[in-house]
């Protein structure tokens, strides 16, 4: 089925909160401590994957499925998605200490816990959102509007699709600010990479040391101060991007071409999937 670039990143999003919200809805009509509640974290995956397939049919989620496999990337790239968000992180904490925050020693897990949690970790947010939100919303958004803009609008439905999270007071509504403008730096990344995974790996980092570590430190209540720090270190990180490579956010001008709209509905050349 045919359908406008904007309405398929409207689609994508409904499926994403109707398929993470579920157990809301399920747990008020039969309260029960299965369903998965507040948030499905599978959800846009499995929403990505029914857009496609509404939209483009089986060669739309062929092409899909070939570019979220493409791992190469510079060696830099990833480099920077992993150690620039935890400076991000140790700094947005150190922060929050320095102006008297109260604060918990680093948690005193074992290796074999911390072991565990990195698989854990990264289905249970990281893959799924980053497959979906930036290796369809964003790939596809970006063909018609300029990435910048593309990253903003993306960024925004993320915040919506967290709601049931902040209303839970699982994570603080601060934190909106930084899931915007880390959503700028995820479109250069993706944009200077052609490849999904630099995104997971930063995800992976704010979601497992943020979260998960250094997060731990502060009480929920002071929560919001450390993440406030954070948003704000991001939104510099991102208007730093912005000044640097414009709202292409590092696209070459060749790739800010508007491709016709056939080239979405093609088998994808092994070249293509490897470069």
């Amino acid at each position: 089925m045919k359908m406008n670039t904007y309405w398929r990143i409207v689609l994508l999003f409904a499926l994403s909160c109707a398929f993470s919200w579920f157990g809301i809805a399920g747990n008020w009509l039969w309260p029960s401590a299965y369903w998965p509640t507040p948030i499905m974290p599978l959800g846009p995956l499995i929403a990505a994957i029914v857009t496609l397939w509404f939209t483009s049919g089986v060669a739309g989620l062929r092409i899909w499925f070939y570019r979220i496999l493409r791992f190469r990337a510079p060696v830099w790239i990833y480099a920077v998605a992993f150690f620039v968000p935890l400076a991000v992180i140790a700094a947005s904490a150190g922060l929050a200490i320095a102006v008297g925050v109260p604060h918990r020693p680093l948690p005193d897990y074992t290796l074999l816990e911390y072991t565990i949690f990195v698989p854990i970790v990264v289905v249970m947010g990281p893959a799924p959102e980053e497959l979906a939100f930036r290796g369809f919303g964003q790939h596809t958004l970006q063909r018609h509007a300029s990435p910048l803009i593309a990253s903003l609008l993306v960024g925004l439905g993320v915040v919506v699709w967290h709601i049931p999270l902040f209303a839970a007071h699982e994570i603080p509504s601060t934190i909106a600010i930084a899931i915007v403008a880390v959503s700028v730096v995820y479109a250069w990344l993706y944009n200077m990479s052609r490849s999904v995974w630099p995104l997971v790996v930063l995800h992976f980092v704010q979601n497992y040391f943020g979260g998960g570590i250094f997060g731990r430190m502060f009480a929920p209540d002071d929560a919001s101060i450390w993440l406030g720090f954070l948003g704000a270190i991001y939104v510099v990180w991102a208007l730093i991007l912005v000044w640097r490579f414009g709202p292409g956010l590092g696209r070459t001008i060749g790739h800010m071409a508007r491709r016709p709209a056939s080239h979405e509905d093609r088998w994808p050349r092994l070249s293509e999937v490897r470069s």
